[in-house]
């Protein structure tokens, strides 16, 4: 299967999904996004799959969706709430295709897995990081909030609420130890061990499998994740649209000096906390 920012691959009963835009971390642009659905729907069609592993190439899974200008990202501020909803909604579809799809997922969190990319970790079935990994959701810095609120089920309330509100992120140890993945491996080994559980996967019954699934997404659905999710989708809706001193400053320097230099400057006002 040939896509442009996915690399798609089957071995056997297991597909492999690569995040593939490594000189920008395989942060999630439009067209990243566009062929991630197809892929899912391709692999929910085809009874030989059982399994699929997703992963980054290079040194990230992911920096989260793309804020760069240059490849179609833009400050939300200012927009109307309807665009900016439906944005948003459009991104948390995708995912969902993910923790509804009846084959399970496995996430192979190989580098960075930020923000946005740090759900969509957390919406995978199984996590499984390397020891190089760093995962949080450091959206608050940079006047956005996160579109899928999946981590206060993935970590519980306290921990959620640092992350979230602080934008801190933690290493992989750190984000086994709080079940925002389940383990961590050495990083040459990570594909190898991924491909062991999904070799284990492939030998059950696949309707098994896909009711299993379901049942254990149906319990955590039954405490409230869906609501969440739209309850989510509303305020974050206005949080995104809303300016204040410090995104303008955020967008200013992003606009002049670029996105790195913005970025830089939101790090540095952290740097002695």
């Amino acid at each position: 299967m040939a896509f442009e920012c996915l690399i798609y691959e089957r071995k056997d009963a297991t597909c492999y999904l690569t995040l593939n835009r490594p000189d920008k971390l395989n942060a999630l642009n439009a067209q990243l996004m566009g062929e991630l659905r197809d892929a899912l729907e391709i692999i929910e069609l085809d009874p030989e799959i059982r399994v699929v592993i997703l992963t980054g190439a290079g040194r990230a899974f992911s920096a989260g969706f793309d804020l760069d200008r240059g490849s179609g990202g833009a400050p939300p501020q200012g927009e109307e709430p309807d665009v900016r909803r439906k944005h948003l909604k459009s991104h948390i579809d995708i995912f969902m295709m993910v923790w509804n799809l009846s084959k399970p997922v496995i996430a192979a969190v190989n580098g960075f897995a930020l923000a946005g990319a740090c759900e969509l970790v957390q919406i995978c079935d199984i996590k499984i990081a390397s020891d190089r990994a760093v995962l949080g959701e450091p959206e608050i810095r940079a006047g956005v909030g996160p579109p899928l609120l999946i981590t206060p089920f993935s970590v519980g309330l306290a921990r959620s609420k640092e992350l979230l509100l602080t934008g801190d992120t933690i290493d992989a140890h750190e984000a086994a130890r709080i079940g925002m993945v389940s383990r961590v491996v050495p990083h040459d080994d990570l594909i190898a061990e991924c491909e062991k559980v999904a070799r284990k996967i492939s030998l059950l019954s696949p309707m098994g499998v896909k009711m299993t699934k379901i049942s254990v997404n149906r319990a955590l659905e039954g405490m409230g994740f869906l609501s969440a999710i739209n309850q989510n989708l509303e305020l974050m809706t206005h949080f995104d649209i809303t300016s204040d001193p410090e995104q303008e400053e955020f967008n200013t320097i992003s606009h002049e000096q670029g996105l790195r230099a913005a970025l830089n400057w939101r790090d540095a006002r952290f740097k002695d906390l």
